[in-house]
């Protein structure tokens, strides 16, 4: 049978790239770090494990056949080439669900309880007394509203059930409802669910269709005591409306990991808002991370060497 070269395009230590080995004698290891090795190694790679492939990569791999990325969002990915090619594309969901639905309650936490203030007293050795209090929250009873219930969604809908709030998950297609969520709806009966909610939780992919799918106009069905909190992907927010919102004290707070232009600009009314939590696009670090994309390859890899379907495969017309 013939040889299956594998190019691993992130640096990964020697154990890794021996598990990929180890997945079948078949099977040719070519580690490249950088974008130079990548495109040096690109015409020989069948497949294809890590990041830095782009228009100029797709040109040279012509053997190429699979793409496993090593993130859950493809909208960086998907130039016009790729998607109108044979190539199948792999995403890593399953890998980050758990650390960021993690920092999401985290944040809801910090901003209900009044943490994010505490610290901030804290580091300017202040004592704030009954002002905190006086403003703290519970989750339990709470709507926790969840747009987006894929591998990261789902993780959050389970944490806010533990809670004891009730969980309305937001769906394209609402078919049977998962056991994390109290109810189901689809996008029609989006603008409803949101005027319910206490907490929104956007754990969406960037499409077309989800580009500030959040605008002023959804906002303004949101309760002055609700908090919006965005973990999928910048873009699905209307930053410029949202900073409107709460400047205005028309939603209680924010917990952002997520931003329209990364790295957040220094000038960003965001950074000065003492109602705001924002962390740098980091809400997926885990240092389980490595091992847990390295099961999720190495399982695919076993998949295409024996012709079975290959599990996250993505819908590149769709996006996601």
């Amino acid at each position: 049978m013939s040889q299956v070269n594998v190019l691993v395009a992130w640096r990964s230590e020697d154990k890794h790239l021996d598990a990929i080995r180890a997945v079948s004698h078949r099977v040719n290891v070519m580690q490249a770090t950088e974008q130079e090795d990548r495109l040096h190694l690109a015409p020989q790679a069948e497949v294809w494990f890590g990041w830095g492939f782009n228009r100029e990569v797709f040109d040279l791999a012509q053997r190429l056949r699979w793409i496993q990325i090593t993130s859950a969002g493809v909208d960086r990915l998907l130039f016009d080439e790729l998607r109108q090619s044979d190539i199948v594309v792999t995403n890593a969901s399953g890998v980050y669900g758990v650390p960021i639905a993690e920092q999401v309650l985290g944040m809801m936490l910090a901003l209900t309880r009044g943490l994010h203030t505490c610290v901030r007293e804290q580091a300017a050795g202040r004592w704030p007394g009954p002002a905190v209090r006086g403003k703290s929250d519970v989750l339990e009873g709470k709507t926790c509203v969840v747009l987006g219930l894929g591998d990261i969604g789902a993780e959050v809908a389970r944490r806010a059930k533990a809670f004891a709030m009730t969980v309305v998950g937001i769906r394209r297609r609402p078919t049977s409802k998962p056991p994390e969520v109290d109810e189901l709806v689809g996008p029609d009966e989006m603008d409803q669910a949101l005027t319910r909610a206490d907490y929104l939780v956007l754990a969406l992919p960037l499409t077309p269709a989800t580009r500030h799918i959040v605008d002023a106009r959804v906002l303004s069905l949101m309760k002055s005591s609700a908090y919006v909190f965005n973990v999928g992907r910048g873009a699905a927010i209307d930053e410029s409306a949202l900073v409107d919102a709460l400047r205005e004290g028309r939603l209680a707070g924010a917990g952002l990991d997520v931003f329209e232009k990364e790295p957040l600009p220094e000038d960003s009314p965001l950074y000065r808002m003492e109602n705001v939590i924002i962390t740098p696009h980091s809400s997926g670090g885990s240092p389980h991370n490595r091992t847990k994309l390295l099961d999720l390859f190495c399982r695919n890899l076993r998949r295409y060497l024996a012709g079975e379907p290959l599990l996250n495969v993505v819908d590149k017309g769709a996006g996601y």
